[in-house]
This record gives structure tokens, C-alpha cells and sequence, in this order.
């Protein structure tokens, strides 16, 4: 009798506990390539004013690639198929059209039907309130989902990674980086490191390097074109004798953007590299950071080489990687 009428306490304060504790719900992860974007509306609009609007923001062009490759890859469905599977897409544009409303009107929704899910509603009377507010939130709209893929990636890091490499680049250049374990390092110098991950058909690599500071140093596009063919014509040298990797400038002049950066300001440099004396190339982008405390500019960049084949994905992959680092 006293051991059943403890039992009954126990029971009921499990029950009163589980009664007072929140109620959470585990979403399902977001799915879908990265550069992946669904748009829901409906095929008139979409074969419209609308869905023109849509491609001319998200079809354009990326600047950086040797090959014309669209900044995201655009997927229209009407409202019937977003259900289910498509509600759980990682990128997703939702055009709700509400009669009488006076201007359009843009909301994000973080994780709405699934986590690490970007979900942008835009509300509008018609489609020209539509693409005013499209076009109004341009460059918003798409710093916003190539900065989600990119932290998509960054997370995916943590899955695996090269802990003994990032101890190296710790203590030989004072840098903290995420470096998934299927990059290795090939040479590893003083003041120049190369860092690589190789398939049969693709060379993804990362150098690490620096360069003393002076008085004349100031993160320009130039100098930081002219300091990248110094270092790299001494180490990377190509398969033909007399060649090196250097900057394309003649068809294709790199681009710069200066933010602050995990706490530093950055020159963030995308390009095109190529071999002098061969016939190899394929995008970059580097990060310059000034060192004051020690001196020196510090600048790691990444590469691809895949010829004849779309590398969009894997130079922003790389730069996942370039993202997650910073001066100790």
C-alpha cells in the first residue's frame, strides 16, 4: 500500500512538471541545392510583368565567373503545388495578391515551415505594386538569400573538420578558420600556405599568405591585385615551364567591396585568376585584413578549377570557408 501510493505521488509530479514545461515542435531541415529559389505564383503572373521582374533580379549574371551563370536558379510553381515537400524549400518567394491593398508590402519569416528556411512574402494588389516592391528591395533580396546559403554552408563545416590544419594556420599565421576536413595542406611556408581538396574532375584551393605593412599600404583594388601576382608568381607555379598563376585584368577586371568583417575591415576581392604561360583559369575571392598590432596584411583567398563546367556553387562554398575567418 505505501509503495503504490508513492508510486502515485511520483506520477503525478511528472505529470504536473511535464504540464508546466514549454511545448516545442522540431521543424524538419530546409532542403534544395544551394542557389536554389522557388517562387509561388500563379502561371499567368509568372509568364507577366511579375515573373519578368523576377528572372531580370535573379537570372542576371554573377560577376566573377569565367561562364554566364545565373545568380540563383529560379523555379516557378503555382500555389496548388506548394504544399508538403515544396513548403520545406530552403529559399522561397511567395507573391499573395490581396485586392484593395494600397502599396505592396515585403515581410521575411525565418523558419516558417522548416529550419534554416528563408521565406519572403510579398503582398500586393496587383502585379505592378508587386514588382514595385520587388524591384524597391533588389539588392536586399538577393544579399539575403546568397547570405543564407552561405551560413548553410558555414554550418555544414562543423560536421567534420581538419582540426590539426587549423591549428597549423593558428599557430603559423595567428588566424582563426573553419577548414572542412577533405581540404589538406600541400605546402606550408612561413608566410605562404596552399590548401587544397581534389576530385577527379575539380581543384578547390585556399592560400594563406601575408605581407608586411608600410606606409603606403591601403587595401586598394590595385595594390591588392599587384601584392596577389607578387606572392603568387613565387608560389604557385604552373605545369608548363615559366608559368604561374596570376590576376586576369585585360577581359575581366576584378571587382572589390570593403565591409567589416568578424570584427576587422576587409577588402573582399572577387576575380578571375589564370595561368601565365598556360591555358587554365576560373574564379577567386579573396580577404585582405590589416594586422596592426603585428604589422602585416594577412589575405586568404580561394579558388576553383573545373573546366568547361559551372562552378558558381563551389567558388561560394569556398568562400563559406574565407567567411568563417579572422585575426587572433
Amino acid at each position: 500500500m505505501k509503495n503504490t501510493l508513492t508510486l502515485s505521488i511520483i506520477c503525478m509530479i511528472c505529470i504536473m512538471l511535464q504540464s508546466c514545461m514549454p511545448k516545442t515542435t522540431t521543424k524538419p531541415l530546409a532542403h534544395g541545392n544551394p542557389g536554389d529559389l522557388i517562387v509561388v505564383m500563379s502561371d499567368e503572373n509568372w509568364n507577366a510583368e511579375a515573373g519578368d521582374s523576377i528572372r531580370a533580379i535573379f537570372s542576371d549574371y554573377c560577376q566573377g565567373l569565367a561562364y554566364e551563370e545565373p545568380i540563383m536558379d529560379v523555379h516557378q510553381i503555382s500555389y496548388d503545388k506548394f504544399t508538403e515537400i515544396n513548403q520545406l524549400h530552403r529559399n522561397v518567394i511567395f507573391f499573395e495578391r490581396i485586392a484593395g491593398q494600397k502599396n505592396g508590402t515585403l515581410t521575411l519569416e525565418q523558419d516558417k515551415y522548416a529550419r534554416k528556411q528563408v521565406f519572403v512574402k510579398i503582398t500586393a494588389a496587383n502585379q505592378t505594386d508587386f514588382v514595385k516592391t520587388l524591384c524597391e528591395n533588389r539588392d536586399y533580396l538577393v544579399r539575403l538569400f546568397l547570405t543564407a546559403d552561405r551560413d548553410r554552408y558555414i554550418s555544414s563545416f562543423d560536421n567534420s573538420r581538419n582540426n590539426i590544419g587549423e591549428k597549423q594556420l593558428a599557430d603559423t599565421f595567428n588566424i582563426s578558420i573553419s577548414l572542412p576536413s577533405v581540404y589538406r595542406i600541400d605546402e606550408f611556408l612561413h608566410k605562404f600556405s596552399w590548401i587544397s581538396y581534389e576530385t577527379k574532375k575539380t581543384t578547390h584551393g585556399i592560400f594563406v599568405y601575408e605581407y608586411p605593412l608600410t606606409d603606403t599600404t591601403n587595401l586598394s583594388l590595385e595594390q591588392i591585385i599587384a601584392m596577389r601576382n607578387e606572392v603568387l608568381k613565387t608560389n604557385v607555379p604552373g605545369g608548363r615551364e615559366g608559368s604561374y598563376m596570376t590576376t586576369e585584368t585585360k577581359f575581366d577586371y576584378p571587382v572589390m567591396e570593403t565591409i567589416m568583417h568578424n570584427g576587422t575591415k576587409t577588402a573582399v576581392v572577387h576575380g578571375l585568376w589564370k595561368m601565365h604561360g598556360d591555358f587554365m583559369g576560373g574564379p577567386f575571392v579573396s580577404y585582405s585584413k590589416i594586422d596592426e598590432a603585428r604589422q602585416r596584411v594577412v589575405c586568404v583567398e580561394g579558388f576553383v578549377y573545373e573546366p568547361n563546367a559551372p562552378v558558381r556553387d563551389r567558388i561560394r562554398n569556398i568562400e563559406g570557408i574565407i567567411y568563417t575567418y579572422s585575426l587572433r
